[in-house]
């Protein structure tokens, strides 16, 4: 299993201060879904409670501790796919639910269930407060939104929304061609301080004891976003991509973090999951999906910088495993277990120096 934390530039990076701390983490998760999968529990089971674990985190940005929008609410995008019958479970802009990626589960394991009566299909997708009372109605708790809001993330939103306003106020007084004398000294200042850039997404993969291949992503989504803006989180394609083996083909898993508008045009989960299943070479296939797909694709030519990192696990002919990693923000935290390895491993794969943040990419990959 392979869990990972994203980050990307307009969100900070990885703080050598917490390094110790996002390692601890990645650590204790792949532990405890190690010990899941001993047992024999199922891929879709195991990359939940993967998921949970860094939603129920406060150094993560998913579930509670989330980024506030610009109303100062909470609303969080997460998704899940499993590779043997290929069916995908999301949820978006949810609020109200401490874990949105157990929304996702449920939907998942009612489509792989018996069917609806009169000929209805279960739903795959579901958003906002249609989203919170299908969970009530499927036995999830809820709660009041207020409970998920920490007092880093009001911070953060308290110090995120002055600045936007600062700025709104002046692009408003340009419009209205209105003069007034400023004080360069006194200016307040619209950066965001190190600290505030501090949130994570979070994506995990798991292929359990049968070769059966789950993924999962969950996010809060981007500070001071517009209610009811939807993330690639919640969106097919986009955020997770699962596929088990099959004759032919090799079995893939991947999920994407970085800019979610990145991520949604170029559906970078599932390309980079195609990419990957048509080289013999895994790492080949991640390069060449980053490089066609995603920093020159025609979808993002108006971007100046593309902000993107996708986890992949390949299932080869033979069972070899290999784990890979790539992107190009500014730092990724990746942690892997197998059981061959005993022990889980993590790695913080940062940009090589001189690497530049959306125009600048890495990756590298272990066998497990």
């Amino acid at each position: 299993m392979a869990t990972a934390l994203d980050r990307s530039p307009s969100a900070g990076y990885h703080s050598t201060q917490k390094e110790d701390a996002y390692v601890k983490l990645c650590k204790s998760t792949c532990l405890k879904v190690y010990h899941l999968l001993e047992k024999g529990r199922g891929a879709v089971e195991c990359v939940t409670e993967a998921v949970k674990c860094l939603e129920d985190s406060l150094l993560t940005n998913a579930g509670a501790g989330s980024n506030l929008n610009i109303d100062g609410s909470v609303e969080c995008d997460a998704s899940i796919m499993e590779g043997k019958k290929l069916v995908f479970g999301a949820v978006g802009g949810i609020s109200g639910v401490k874990n949105p990626v157990e929304v996702s589960a449920t939907l998942v394991n009612r489509q792989l269930g018996d069917k609806l009566s009169l000929g209805r299909l279960h739903p795959c997708v579901l958003v906002g407060d249609g989203a919170k009372q299908w969970a009530e109605e499927n036995g999830i708790k809820t709660l009041e939104t207020r409970h998920l809001i920490t007092d880093e993330a009001r911070k953060t939103y308290q110090s995120h929304k002055r600045k936007l306003d600062i700025v709104n106020k002046r692009d408003s007084s340009k419009k209205m061609k209105l003069t007034e004398q400023r004080d360069d000294k006194t200016e307040e200042s619209c950066d965001v301080e190190e600290e505030e850039k501090i949130q994570d997404t979070v994506g995990a993969i798991v292929m359990d004891t049968s070769g059966n291949i789950a993924t999962a992503v969950s996010s809060g989504g981007i500070s001071v976003k517009q209610p009811g803006r939807l993330g690639p989180a919640g969106t097919y394609g986009a955020g997770c991509w699962a596929y088990n083996q099959r004759p032919g083909k090799s079995g893939v898993g991947t999920s994407a973090s970085g800019s979610g508008e990145h991520i949604m045009k170029t559906l970078l989960a599932r390309e980079s999951a195609l990419s990957i299943q048509r080289e013999d070479n895994a790492s080949l296939g991640l390069s060449n999906c980053f490089k066609n797909n995603f920093l020159e694709s025609e979808f993002l030519e108006e971007e100046d910088d593309k902000l993107g990192g996708v986890l992949a696990l390949k299932q080869n002919e033979g069972d070899t495993v290999q784990v890979l990693w790539g992107h190009t923000t500014d730092s990724m935290c990746v942690g892997y277990m197998s059981s061959l390895l005993k022990k889980p491993k993590v790695v913080m794969s940062r940009l090589p120096e001189g690497g530049i943040p959306g125009k600048s990419f890495t990756m590298s990959g272990v066998s497990i």
